[in-house]
């Protein structure tokens, strides 16, 4: 199993870009219609403004660019048949859902790419992806498929939660599944991001910097801006804390009851979320001495993995590739099966 990500960035592109990156994966400069874009690392370091919408619909540009620079990564070969997995968190699922198997039913996809960023005159080539078969299930479904496939945990009753950047959702697992009813979306982390933004504007003007330019900033802990170096440890934990409280918290109070928690057994913790210190410690704070809580290994990978374990079901020859793609709002991860 492979898994490859980049930052779930995009933008336009205009002129030529030689050897500006090392490898194809922080060079992705790919054609959608008449434009070129470029995305993740490259978009980064050399675009202007790097964006990306948060939950992006299979109609819009964005998802549809993110989505083929994911097929890109997902094969080494100039063309490959491949069996394919992802989705959406459960707040837009039933309303994406048509539109993504619309977008994947053309079942061929032909990328066109620029070599240049990473190869000394290189041209510009074609990967060509065939889609034999593909499922879409939400993104939830997707961590539990991964936590009970890749790391074949012992809990058969447990509650999962997610820390996206875009959503966070959470529900109750049993033998049968997600309890539908204890199944819920809240904001991700880009509401602690919005927060930042709030607080960073009382002496700043912050009006061209992107959430995902604040979102590399809150992680690493500071930022410069108008020439001087900001501290946002202190504020961060104050918003981390605050968020915790709000919306994990207060939602785990409100929706999962007394009787819920008779039959858990354990709460697994995954998403970006979980790199954020001041998150675990309030999980852990919050339920010592009542419920384990584990964060999951490798937790902003947990989503590719249990899809690609769902599109390696579909599979019905081992020479096909299976893919699961979690097209994230913050990163985008391809998890597959070439070279094993």
């Amino acid at each position: 199993m492979n898994i490859t990500g980049f930052t779930s960035l995009l933008e336009a592109s205009y002129g030529n870009l030689p050897v500006t990156s090392s490898s194809l994966l922080n060079g992705i400069r790919i054609k959608h219609g008449d434009s070129w874009y470029l995305v993740g690392t490259a978009c980064r370091d050399l675009g202007r403004n790097p964006h990306r919408l948060v939950n992006a619909s299979p109609e819009d540009i964005d998802f549809q660019v993110l989505l083929k620079s994911a097929l890109l990564m997902s094969c080494k070969n100039a063309s490959d048949t491949i069996c394919l997995s992802l989705g959406f968190p459960f707040i837009v699922f039933n309303q994406f859902r048509d539109g993504l198997e619309k977008l994947l039913s053309q079942k061929n996809f032909v990328i066109e790419y620029d070599s240049s960023t990473y190869i000394k005159d290189g041209e510009v080539k074609k990967k060509v992806i065939e889609i034999e078969k593909f499922e879409v299930i939400p993104e939830l479904a997707a961590c539990v498929i991964g936590l009970k496939k890749h790391y074949k945990i012992p809990e058969k009753n447990f509650l999962m939660i997610s820390l996206g950047f875009g959503t966070s959702e959470m529900g109750l697992v049993t033998e049968d599944g997600l309890n539908k009813r204890t199944v819920l979306s809240i904001p991700g982390i880009v509401r602690c991001i919005q927060n930042l933004r709030d607080e960073l504007e009382k002496d700043n003007n912050t009006g061209f910097i992107t959430d995902h330019q604040l979102d590399e900033a809150f992680i690493k802990g500071s930022i410069i801006l108008n020439r001087r170096t900001i501290d946002l440890v202190g504020i961060r934990k104050n918003i981390l804390t605050a968020f915790y409280k709000e919306y994990i918290s207060d939602t785990i109070k409100s929706k999962i009851s007394d009787r819920d928690f008779e039959r858990i057994e354990k709460i697994y913790v995954c998403g970006g979320g979980v790199k954020y210190v001041q998150l675990q410690e309030s999980f852990l704070t919050e339920f010592k001495n009542f419920m384990p809580v584990e964060f999951a290994k490798d937790p902003e990978y947990l989503a590719a993995t249990g899809y690609y374990h769902n599109a390696l079901r579909l599979a019905d020859s081992a020479d096909v590739t299976s893919v699961g793609i979690d097209l994230g709002n913050s990163t985008s991860n391809i998890c597959t099966n070439y070279g094993v």
